[in-house]
């Protein structure tokens, strides 16, 4: 996680100084998006196969490190488009394997609810290493922390090849062929396509409004490096929800907290919406930390519970693939449309409108579910 903070809140940065416009930077994301979408299942699918999410991290963090240095040379928009799309397909996969490998190795322990703790140590890497990517990058352009991305990616790759941390290495699943996706068997699945098509239209706002949030504290005034410190806080915030992630599940329903999660997205994006100065938009990421935290780790295990056992790691791809990939290239090129049209204050609101009536549908949706088993 300390690793991704150097390079990801600089992304629409970097871009931007590449030239980009906002609605090319919408577009150029919702490629990425695009990317997600077809690399995720594929990856999720070879996860299971080889029984090992430890492996098949270690081939995503060197086809990061290797498209990453080649960020540096595009210049023009179709390379810049090509090369983020390569970088994004290998990049893309790391959040779901990496929970996927989390719930194993927990559940191996004998603590199943204790995934919230682990996380709690992740989301503290990225604080770190994004204050430190921000004063490095203080007087400097985003491209100048490719190089040094890209080292360390190759270093994590090398200690996750080469430490053995028990039996969490290797998945759960039973060995599966490429051409037997079970895609049939995954969409006679009423309660996981309903999900999905419910988080699809919930994150359409916060992929929108995250990778524009950069931009937007530029736009008042807010210097390169607040990037780096808006992550921290937002790392900070969601480490310390993620701590009580034990308490939470033995508390709370999975969807519950979800339901919770889109109330502080939407409370965040509406302080972005009032936000007339950069340093309110960066404190504003103290709200996108327990939203964030509340919604994945509320979709890690409602997922987990919901999923065949032999293909728990093709479930959590693909739903990352619709809420950061499809959910992505509505959000960016909606949000890049609307920020070019009227501004960035629309899109915030049109944001939280999107969030609250798509979590509004759900519940009701889950309220007539509940009924209708009680009858």
């Amino acid at each position: 996680m300390g690793v991704r903070a150097i390079f990801s809140p600089f992304v629409t940065i970097y871009l931007q100084e590449k030239g980009l416009s906002a609605e090319l930077i919408g577009v150029v994301s919702g490629i990425n998006s695009f990317a997600i979408i077809v690399s995720q299942p594929l990856w999720g699918t070879l996860a299971d196969k080889l029984r090992s999410t430890r492996n098949t991290l270690v081939i995503c963090l060197l086809g990061q490190a290797l498209f990453a240095v080649g960020l540096i040379f595009a210049n023009d928009f179709m390379m810049i488009a090509v090369g983020f799309c390569l970088y994004t397909c290998f990049a893309s996969t790391e959040g779901p394997l990496m929970d996927v490998w989390s719930l194993t190795s927990v559940k191996e322990a004998g603590d199943p609810k204790g995934v919230g703790y682990a996380k709690s140590w992740g989301c503290v890497g990225y604080a770190v290493a994004s204050i430190s990517a921000g004063l490095f990058v203080k007087g400097r352009s985003a491209s100048s922390l490719l190089p040094v991305f890209s080292v360390l990616l190759a270093a994590m790759a090398i200690v996750m090849r080469t430490v053995k941390i028990g039996k969490s290495a290797k998945g759960n699943g039973k060995n599966i062929s490429f051409r037997s996706l079970r895609l049939g068997r995954i969409l006679q699945d009423k309660s996981f396509l309903i999900f999905l098509f419910y988080v699809f239209f919930m994150q359409l706002g916060h992929r929108a409004t995250f990778t524009f949030q950069s931009l937007y504290m530029r736009e008042l005034g807010g210097e390169i490096s607040i990037a780096g410190y808006s992550g921290a806080l937002m790392f900070i915030s969601e480490a310390i929800v993620m701590a009580f992630g034990k308490k939470m599940l033995k508390r709370f329903h999975p969807v519950t907290l979800i339901m919770l999660s889109s109330v502080a997205f939407a409370l965040w994006q509406f302080i972005l919406f009032l936000a007339s100065s950069p340093y309110q938009v960066m404190f504003a990421c103290l709200m996108d930390g327990p939203a964030f935290a509340l919604f994945t780790f509320g979709s890690l295990y409602f997922l987990d519970a919901i999923a065949p056992g032999e293909i728990r790691t093709t479930y959590q791809t693909i739903a990352y693939a619709v809420y950061y990939g499809l959910s992505g290239i509505v959000g960016n090129v909606m949000g890049g449309t609307i920020i070019g049209a009227y501004g960035y204050k629309a899109m915030y609101l049109v944001a939280v409108l999107t969030t609250l009536s798509s979590s509004a549908l759900y519940w009701g949706y889950r309220r007539i579910q509940r009924n209708a088993n009680f009858t």
